[in-house]
C-alpha cells in the first residue's frame, strides 16, 4: 500500500497546478476578500504559490513519513494564518476555500483509481479515511493558531484602549491624576480594576486623583467598581480620592442608593490637588 500512496502523492503533485487553476477559477467576486476574483495580480499570485503549497501539504498525509506531512502543515500554518490576518480575512472565508480544494483534489484521487485498475475498492476507502483525516488536521491546526493569534491581537489593541482610557497622568512626584471621560460601563468598570493599580505602582504613585468631571453617568455596578479600585489602591499604599462628582452625579447616586461618605471627594480637580499641595507656582 506504502507504494500505492507514494505514486498517489507523485499523482497529485504532478496535477497540482491544474489543480490550482481549478481552484482559481472557482472563486466569485466577494468584495475586499483575498479570495475575490477581481484580487490584484499580486494578490492572485500569493494565492496561487500558498494554494500551490497547500496541495503539497494535503498531498503528504499519503506518505508513509507523517513527519514530512506534520512539518509542513506547520509551515503552511504559520504562513497562511500569517497572510490571512493581515487581509482581515474571516476564518469562515478561509474553512470554504479549503472545502473546495478538498473536492477538487478528491476529483483527482477518483481519476486516478479510474485509470488504475489494481486498485481496489479498500484502496479507495483507505485514502478516503487517510484524505479526510489530514483535511480535518489541517483545519484544525489552522483554526488554533488563527484564534491564538487573533486573540493576541485584540489583546494587544485592548491595552492600547486601557492606555488611552485610563491614563495615570503624573503631575509632580508621586501624585497623578486619572481623568475619566465619557460613559463608564460594565467592561470599562472591570478594565479599570486591572490596570490602574498596575499603571500607579509602575509609576511609583502615592496619590491619586480620580476625576470625574467627564463622566457623563454612574450606575451601581461602576460605583462599586470605584470602591473595590480605591480598596485595592490602599492596599498598596496608596492614597485614593474623588474630584468633579457633578450635582447630577450625586443625585444619580443617592437615587441609587449608592454612598461616597467614605471616600474623600472634591467639587473641582483644583480643589483635591491643592488638598495634596499642589498648587500653580503664582499661587506658592
Amino acid at each position: 500500500m506504502s507504494e500505492q500512496n507514494q505514486r498517489l502523492f507523485e499523482y497529485i503533485l504532478e496535477n497540482s497546478a491544474s489543480i490550482s487553476e481549478e481552484w482559481l477559477r472557482q472563486r466569485s467576486n466577494i468584495k475586499g476578500s483575498i479570495y475575490s476574483k477581481d484580487a490584484d495580480a499580486s494578490v492572485e499570485k500569493k494565492l496561487r504559490d500558498q494554494h500551490l503549497y497547500t496541495i503539497e501539504t494535503i498531498a503528504s498525509g499519503f506518505l508513509e513519513d507523517q513527519e514530512i506531512f506534520k512539518q509542513r502543515m506547520m509551515k503552511w500554518t504559520t504562513e497562511v494564518v500569517n497572510s490571512r490576518i493581515k487581509f482581515d480575512t474571516p476564518i469562515y472565508e478561509v474553512v470554504e476555500a479549503l472545502s473546495k480544494t478538498r473536492k477538487i483534489i478528491w476529483t483527482y484521487v477518483k481519476a486516478y483509481s479510474l485509470i488504475h485498475s489494481s486498485i481496489t475498492k479498500e484502496d479507495i476507502l483507505s485514502w478516503s479515511e487517510v484524505y479526510h483525516t489530514t483535511f480535518d488536521k489541517l483545519i484544525n491546526e489552522f483554526s488554533e493558531q488563527y484564534y491564538k493569534i487573533t486573540r493576541q491581537k485584540i489583546s494587544l489593541q485592548q491595552e492600547l484602549i486601557d492606555e488611552t482610557s485610563f491614563p495615570v497622568i503624573p503631575i509632580v512626584d508621586h501624585i497623578a491624576v486619572l481623568p475619566l471621560v465619557g460613559l463608564i460601563d460594565e467592561i470599562k468598570g472591570d478594565s479599570i480594576i486591572e490596570v490602574v493599580p498596575k499603571r500607579c505602582a509602575e509609576k511609583h504613585i502615592r496619590h491619586l486623583v480620580i476625576d470625574l468631571s467627564g463622566v457623563n453617568y454612574v450606575d451601581t455596578y461602576v460605583a462599586h467598581k470605584f470602591f473595590d479600585l480605591i480598596n485595592i489602591l490602599q492596599l498598596l499604599g496608596i492614597h485614593a480620592i474623588m474630584s468633579g462628582v457633578s450635582p447630577d452625579m450625586a443625585q444619580t447616586a443617592v437615587n441609587l442608593g449608592i454612598s461616597f461618605n467614605k471616600i474623600e471627594t472634591f467639587g473641582h480637580l483644583k480643589q483635591a490637588l491643592s488638598s495634596l499641595g499642589v498648587k500653580k507656582k503664582e499661587e506658592e
